[in-house]
């Protein structure tokens, strides 16, 4: 099954890690360090210049790093300057997600009966599933399974009873406002599944067994419904797109998992639906399940937890738009506020993918390699777009929260990738404290 992945590589390996480190007790995994000295910043900054020229990254490329401790600035290279983001834009995404829905907010997925009429109602969950999975690979370890089609067939078959009635089973996905796709999309990112159609009822991110694209994810969820309730004895057949009427009643429900669960699992996976669905409901709360409205509400709660905004133009969730604009120094403030705040905007980090070991960042740096297992950071990936923001420990047991930019990269963006790597091992390794 596709999970998602970042512009338009490649599909992401994410899900294959089954156990992922559980979150620091501190951001960066080691304590600080605490001897009376403090990081130079000229040394930093010449550092990360002499990285940058590498090739494979082509020219223009901004950065801004910080002690996550004092705050002070160690890097400003063009750092106010508005580039693409790619993925890492979701981090803007989970910290407004976060503040505006609220941490145990779940998603539910209702199905309400009139007479032989059934109606799936979808609440916008984009974790719901088919078939209950075996085993859950969310994050962190233990988290609950997600809601299945499959679980819900079983309470409706409860709800319902011995009957010699035939169901026909109605699906209802308005929740979502059209359209279904953002205007600034290539029409191939919903083609491939690189984000499946902001539709209020969705199944398996989109994606069918044989890892092709549903053209209709709603009606496919209601025809799996429909199948699940004849195998179990009640038969059941598809019938349309509609709102359940007036006098219909509750029949049974399922609901998703937490936000914080979702927000956790979308920033280590980089996965795109889910990114666009809580900006479809951050929007919601609003008043407006749209694109654009999810846009103007994550701007919104950004500035009321006074991240800066320097560069920063947002016209999407998941960070696929390249009209999308954010500066180094912004996601950067976002990081920032995230490792300082005692709300839930925390889950942010802990969500980072872990060098080496888990999500997006599973298949860079190897065994042996400076910050492996200790590095955590958002990737962003696009056509000659390579992003990286996170945070590291260096040599001297300080934590850094940095992001690097690149939007000209020459070749593939592999390359470009492992240029970026290079600059976050070459501060790893630097102690960088005044004499």
């Amino acid at each position: 099954m596709l999970i998602g992945g970042i512009g338009i590589s490649s599909n992401s390996t994410a899900e294959t890690i089954d156990i992922v480190p559980p979150a620091p007790a501190q951001i960066g995994i080691l304590q600080p360090a605490t001897v009376a000295a403090e990081i130079d910043s000229a040394i930093v900054t010449k550092i990360v210049q002499e990285e940058l020229v590498d090739p494979r990254l082509g020219g223009g490329v901004t950065a801004f790093v910080i002690d996550a401790n004092s705050g002070k600035v160690l890097v400003d290279i063009n750092g106010q300057q508005a580039m693409i983001p790619a993925s890492t834009l979701k981090i803007f995404t989970g910290i407004a997600a976060m503040n505006v829905l609220g941490a145990q907010t779940r998603f539910e997925t209702v199905v309400k009966r009139e007479g032989n009429q059934l109606t799936i109602i979808g609440g916008g969950d984009p974790t719901l599933v088919s078939q209950t999975p075996e085993n859950w690979r969310g994050k962190p370890p233990g988290s609950e399974q997600p809601p299945s089609l499959d679980q819900l067939a079983d309470l409706a078959v409860v709800a319902i009873g011995p009957t010699p009635e035939a169901f026909v089973v109605n699906f209802d996905d308005s929740l979502f406002e059209s359209p279904k796709a953002h205007s600034t999309w290539p029409d191939q990112y919903l083609r491939t599944g690189e984000v499946a159609p902001a539709q209020g009822l969705i199944m398996d991110f989109g994606i069918n067994d044989y890892e092709a694209v549903m053209k209709d994810p709603a009606k496919s969820a209601a025809q799996y419904f429909a199948n699940a309730l004849t195998a179990r004895g009640i038969p059941a057949t598809l019938g349309e797109r509609k709102v359940a009427g007036d006098t219909a009643s509750v029949l049974t429900s399922i609901k998703s998992a937490t936000v914080t669960d979702i927000v956790e699992r979308m920033i280590t996976t980089s996965n795109n639906t889910m990114a666009e669905f809580l900006a479809h409901h951050i929007g919601g709360a609003n008043g407006e399940y749209t694109y654009e409205s999810g846009a103007k509400a994550t701007t919104e709660a950004l500035t009321a937890a006074q991240i800066d905004l320097t560069g920063v133009t947002i016209l999407d969730g998941s960070g696929l738009s390249r009209s999308n604009q954010a500066s180094a120094k912004s996601i950067v403030s976002a990081l920032s506020y995230a490792s300082k705040t005692d709300g839930p905007a925390w889950t942010n980090l802990s969500g980072l993918p872990v060098a080496g070991i888990s999500g997006t960042l599973v298949d860079r740096y190897d065994e042996g390699e400076p910050g492996r297992g200790t590095v955590r950071a958002k990737t962003g990936t696009l056509s000659k777009v390579v992003a990286l923001s996170g945070t590291l420990v260096n040599a001297s047991g300080d934590v850094l929260i940095f992001t690097f930019i690149a939007n000209e990269v020459p070749s593939g963006t592999k390359q470009g990738e492992a240029a970026l790597d290079e600059v976050v091992k070459a501060l790893v390794q630097c102690g960088c404290r005044t004499p």
